[in-house]
């Protein structure tokens, strides 16, 4: 009987996962070590957690290392609590009493994955496995076939297993595997033949030529997204993402379906609106050209700041190293003179008495070097300290002003697209109400239904007119202060950066200086302190200390 199963449901916890490992670990000598020892938990890679009527995934958060996990032949009824198992590969979840796909979304590593025996009637929520390359779901009650496609987007996928399901009783439904899923390599692990998949895509022709025309509109519009999520972060630090096109003036309009409707009144309504469109986006162009121009003349004055500072401190941690030197050749004279007095006593050409008082002289010119050379380093930090906050304070005055110049003109061109805009307001205005009063006075004028609900009364109009004006500002409001809350962060962050910086350099600096002549002051004492002869003369030992 296996030691780790019981009888009653029951939830994973601290004891079961150790008593499995133990069964499940090193055996022999290795084992008894091992449980000697305890068992390190973060670096178990492995568990099975198989016949043990478990009801509910739990505490799995203690093995974080997991690689494999086998909850296979349980009474589970909800997948969940696995989030923490970033680094599980292999998840078995077979013969249980599973509902639904859920909250895998964390286990972004996962490339095997089995959900046989369950009670699951759907595909879904998968979304996130990238690398899921063997997919089992058989003897589940998937009735639909089409959830098939839905691993489509799984580009690694080689073996998939939906025996058992109501949709593969179908005669054809191997082939239509073969047809939908062409990067799947093995069916119910048998291996996919090329007649199957010509035959099925003669049978599904039609149905397979209308996914892939979706399926490309449907890249175009994620290349789409991708290209300008690159823009966004190429430009980003120039704070004038989206401003290169007409992403801006596109997005005046997204909720305007009043506006946009407007455009049915006809050709002078288009006239109007392409107008606008021309001078708006050459508006957003000209803010765009400006924030890259000023992003290169910022980008230029911290690379020279960079350059400037960083030779500075070269320079003084050379001549801080030279002082350095000049210690350590003088302590070198030093240590040898002592080790000279050392050897006269063992040889009695020097009595004790006049060897500790040569100690004394040693013990008080080196202490005196030290201080003195405490000083000359201490001075020359003070002094690059004190150098580098007024380079800081030059440096954030010039690079506040630049950024200032950038946002008054920034801000300057989004005054004109407001004007812009409200030109544009007053010329579709204009045209609705002319087009509108010669809908009153033509019994037979043909007006498109769209319209009539805005062509009603001036009244109408009017409210619409100005509900459009109130979310294009709102629209161009937002960008302009976007822009320029991102841009005073930015200042903001680099001026705290550069203090917070200096203040750490300056402060590592000081203590790599005590830290320094501490270890030069503990070296003396050892050589000082060896016996030779007597104990030292408690006088010389103060004086040491």
């Amino acid at each position: 009987m296996d030691p780790c199963a019981k009888r009653e449901p029951q939830v994973i916890d601290h004891h079961m996962i150790e008593k499995c490992l133990e069964e499940q670990g090193l055996k022999g000598e290795a084992g008894r070590l091992a449980r000697l020892e305890g068992i390190p938990w973060d670096e178990v890679e492995k568990i099975r957690l198989e016949f043990m009527n478990i009801l509910r995934i739990d505490h799995l958060w203690v093995l974080p290392g997991l690689t494999k996990l086998s909850l296979s032949n349980n009474l589970i009824e909800r997948i969940e609590n696995l989030e923490t198992l970033v680094n599980l590969v292999d998840l078995d979840l077979s013969f249980n009493k599973i509902n639904k796909i859920e909250n895998l979304d964390a286990l972004v590593n996962l490339k095997i994955l089995t959900l046989f025996e369950n009670n699951i009637d759907r595909i879904e929520n998968l979304d996130s496995l990238k690398d899921l390359m063997i997919f089992s779901i058989g003897n589940n009650h998937i009735y639909d076939r089409n959830y098939v496609i839905y691993l489509r987007k799984f580009q690694n996928l080689k073996s998939v297993n939906l025996a058992g399901n109501p949709c593969a009783d179908e005669p054809d439904f191997r082939l239509f595997v073969a047809t939908f899923l062409p990067k799947v390599v093995y069916y119910e692990y048998r291996l996919i033949q090329p007649q199957e998949r010509e035959e099925g895509s003669a049978l599904f022709r039609s149905k397979l030529l209308s996914l892939e025309e979706i399926e490309a509109k449907e890249q175009e519009i994620i290349a789409k997204q991708e290209a300008e999520e690159a823009e966004a972060e190429l430009h980003a630090e120039s704070f004038v993402e989206f401003l290169g096109g007409s992403h801006l003036f596109e997005m005046m309009f997204q909720n305007d379906t009043d506006g946009k409707t407007l455009l049915k009144i006809g050709d002078e309504a288009k006239e109007i609106m392409d107008e606008f469109e021309e001078q708006f986006v050459a508006l957003c162009k000209q803010v765009f050209d400006i924030g890259q121009e000023q992003y290169q003349i910022r980008k230029k004055e911290i690379e020279q700041f960079t350059k400037n500072v960083d030779l500075a401190l070269w320079k003084s941690q050379q001549e801080s190293i030279g002082h350095m030197d000049t210690f350590m050749e003088k302590k070198k004279n030093i240590f040898a003179g002592i080790k000279h007095f050392q050897d006269d006593v063992d040889n009695r050409e020097l009595t004790i008495s006049e060897y500790n008082q040569k100690i004394y002289t040693q013990a008080e010119e080196y202490t005196n070097f030290i201080h003195e050379t405490w000083l000359l380093l201490m001075g020359l930090e003070m002094t690059v300290f004190e150098q580098m906050e007024e380079v800081n304070q030059t440096f954030e005055h010039t690079i506040t002003e630049m950024l200032n110049t950038f946002v008054e003109s920034a801000q300057a061109v989004f005054a004109q697209m407001r004007t812009a805009e409200q030109t544009y307001m007053e010329n579709i205005t204009d045209c609705a109400t002319r087009y509108m009063t010669s809908a009153s006075l033509q019994p037979d004028f043909y007006m498109p239904k769209e319209l009539k609900p805005i062509l009603a009364e001036k009244e109408i109009l009017s409210n619409s007119m100005a509900a459009s004006h109130d979310m294009h500002l709102l629209v161009i409001d937002n960008r302009e202060d976007r822009l320029v809350n991102r841009a005073k962060a930015w200042l903001s962050n680099l001026v705290s950066n550069l203090q917070k910086d200096e203040i750490t350099r300056n402060r590592t600096k000081v203590l790599e200086i005590n830290h320094f002549l501490d270890l030069q002051r503990e070296e003396f004492d050892e050589l000082a302190a060896m016996e030779v002869g007597p104990s030292m003369d408690p006088d010389i030992t103060a004086a040491l200390s």
